[in-house]
């Protein structure tokens, strides 16, 4: 039997998310959204072939009650994730959550002790994870093949303005902290093979944040748009991270530093001293089929009883490292 998914929030990446969900076999039985008319449109657009459009509801609470769901996705904005996906869990619903899971460790750990306690799953949308580019050079690590010394990661493009991922305008703004800095920051650590982390003064089994800092908040949003740190993983490994929503030229990037080897990802394209390792073409292509590849992986764990490729346990240490930046850093 096919399973039964709902959406919360019909925006950009919810798109997405329905495309992808369809692909790996799943049913689209509702979807929620405060404007009606725009959770209609959705609705109809991203309809199962063979069961007819979607209820809509307006609320994510009336759409966690919806008869015979079994799992759902939280696209809304940033602020509404956690509140959301502990209602779904609750409900007893498998979710995936888009990124950030929260917007504090507290938060997160939380999710974690509730996915824990109602047997649900809880998976997260750190999608950089299930991008091919990304996935050679953790099987690298996985394999002993690539002892990682650094890793620079660079996330740099122009978010003034509030427009989705569609170039829509938004009524919420975004935080690079959080947003960017969340795939970034994990990225960065799951390279490293950091399985803790932990924000200064944490214990030594942990990864630290060395420095950070944080631009003053820019009067067009009243939120730094600008973020610094250095981070030590447990085995010594070190990551520069740089974010910024002012660049008026986008990088996304990271430098992979070992003794012997150094590998550059940027954009779907993987390269060493050698050549192309792992070519996707651009990084929207890479992170489209990265995301397929994710929604595939929660409807197959959801139908095989099995654990999420990425949970909320393993975003935890990334979790850490932005808590204690958004905490502490000046």
């Amino acid at each position: 039997m096919s399973v039964r998914v709902g959406i919360v929030g019909p925006g950009g990446i919810a798109g997405r998310h329905a495309d992808a969900l369809a692909e790996a076999g799943a049913v689209l039985a509702a979807v929620a959204g405060p404007d009606r008319e725009q959770a209609t449109a959705f609705a109809e657009a991203h309809a199962t072939p063979g069961h007819g459009p979607p209820a809509v509801h307006a609320t994510a609470g009336d759409l966690f009650a919806h008869p015979g769901l079994d799992a759902v996705v939280i696209a809304s904005p940033h602020a509404y994730h956690a509140a959301q996906a502990e209602a779904a869990l609750r409900a007893g619903l498998h979710t995936l959550c888009e990124i950030p899971v929260a917007l504090s460790l507290g938060e997160a750990e939380s999710l974690a002790r509730t996915a824990a306690r109602t047997g649900r799953r809880l998976a997260v949308a750190h999608t950089l994870r299930h991008c091919a580019p990304y996935l050679a050079v953790r099987e690298l690590v996985e394999a002993g093949e690539l002892r990682v010394t650094h890793v620079v990661a660079r996330t740099l493009m122009m978010r003034q303005r509030d427009l989705g991922m569609e170039g829509r305008p938004r009524d919420w703004g975004d935080d690079v902290l959080w947003h960017h800095g969340a795939h970034t920051v994990d990225a960065a650590l799951w390279f490293l093979g950091a399985e803790s982390a932990r924000e200064r003064g944490g214990d030594a089994s942990g990864a630290v944040v060395v420095r950070g800092a944080r631009g003053e908040p820019w009067q067009g949003s009243g939120k730094p748009m600008d973020v610094a740190a250095v981070l030590r993983a447990p085995g010594g490994g070190l990551a520069t991270i740089a974010l910024s929503y002012h660049s008026r030229l986008a990088v996304r990037d990271l430098t992979i530093i070992a003794e012997d080897r150094t590998l550059h990802l940027s954009g779907g394209a993987l390269r060493d001293h050698d050549g192309v390792l792992v070519d996707r073409g651009d990084g929207d292509r890479m992170e489209r089929e990265g995301l397929a590849r994710q929604d595939r992986d929660f409807v197959t764990a959801i139908t095989r009883g099995r654990r999420p490729a990425c949970t909320v346990d393993d975003v935890l240490p990334a979790m850490r490292v932005l808590d204690g930046l958004a905490r502490n850093a000046p």
